[in-house]
């Protein structure tokens, strides 16, 4: 009797396991974050930012509140889930990585960046912020070029995450150009910083066509009359703001997603139509649920990350469409 108690006391044991120390875990935080983000972005930089051209009647006032105070709280818990996300998945490719080379690597950089957050954060001190920003440059090259050649063998995976981490670059030497001219007390600019900042841009866009040709043509099947719709409606809702005399689709834009629209506005369209339609074919074809997640995270955090918060964002995105995070997930106890 004992004898028979002791295998099912040990499967208990097994079983218990913490639920979000699994693959199906970091799959429900990883949904969590795209839920709060979305509503952040909806509220807090969207409604908030129209209302300023709203009538301040009573009623328009009072929805406009209402959305400040929803998408600030939505804000505060994608802040902490996104930061305790990016821990886990760095924690955990760290004690997966093979290379030992490449293994200090991670490491350094996390920890770094970690320091910087949380130095940034508690002072608020311009060095802090510069530490905070080269880490995660490196981890977000390092993730996206050198770990991500280990996952993925088609050449649109690598150009598509080549673009992206090179349109982040661009962000950041104009960021951190500045931040550093801050400290050194410069008053100048630093050289080719408009043009570089430009060049981003442009790889932004060309990354979306990328991303498509990478994971949206293999799944096109799986887009669905429903998911042309829906791309459609957002597209002619977006040409209408655009096509309008008194529209505000420029500032909406840069605030939302960090394009300044300095190219022709049909460019832009195409770009977000294509990758649009590769968000719906990898959401619903029900294999690519991490590249799907990726491409949304990069998509909120936008091309101009203002804050801590839309680095890590980026940063988590890089990694699920990289694969490496299938290093970092174990598979349910249950499953095993």
């Amino acid at each position: 009797m004992l004898e028979s108690a002791i295998p099912r006391r040990a499967a208990v044991k097994r079983t218990a396991l913490p639920v979000l120390l699994t693959s199906d875990g970091l799959k429900q935080l990883t949904g969590a974050l795209l839920a709060a983000a979305l509503i952040e972005t909806l509220l807090l930089r969207l409604v908030t930012r129209v209302g300023v051209y709203m009538p301040k009647d009573g009623s328009v006032t009072d929805a406009i509140q209402a959305a400040s105070f929803f998408g600030s709280l939505a804000f505060n818990f994608a802040s902490l889930l996104a930061i305790a996300l990016v821990v886990f998945v760095l924690s955990s490719l760290v004690l997966r990585i093979e290379s030992g080379v490449r293994r200090v690597a991670v490491a350094g950089l996390s920890l770094a960046m970690l320091a910087g957050l949380g130095l940034s954060v508690a002072t608020g001190a311009p060095a802090a912020d510069a530490l905070f920003g080269i880490a995660a440059a490196l981890l977000v090259g390092f993730i996206g070029l050198v770990l991500a050649g280990e996952r993925h063998s088609t050449p649109g995976a690598r150009l598509a995450l080549a673009l992206m981490v090179a349109a982040y670059f661009c962000y950041q030497y104009y960021l951190l150009g500045h931040l550093f001219y801050r400290i050194l007390d410069y008053g100048a600019v630093q050289p080719l910083s408009f043009t570089v900042l430009s060049l981003g841009e442009v790889l932004t866009l060309a990354a979306a066509a990328a991303a498509f040709w990478a994971w949206g043509l293999p799944r096109w099947r799986w887009v669905g009359t429903a998911g042309l719709a829906a791309v459609a409606a957002v597209l002619a809702v977006l040409t209408l703001a655009g096509l309008s005399p008194a529209s505000t689709i420029a500032i909406l834009a840069l605030w939302t997603t960090g394009l300044s629209l300095f190219l022709p506005f049909p460019i832009y369209l195409l770009a977000l139509a294509l990758y649009l339609l590769t968000l719906v074919a990898c959401w619903r074809s029900g294999d690519a649920f991490w590249a799907a997640a990726g491409l949304l995270l990069v998509l909120l955090a936008g091309y101009m990350a203002e804050s801590t918060y839309g680095h890590l964002l980026l940063l988590l995105g890089v990694a699920y469409l990289s694969g490496v995070v299938q290093r970092t997930a174990p598979h349910s106890p249950i499953a095993e």
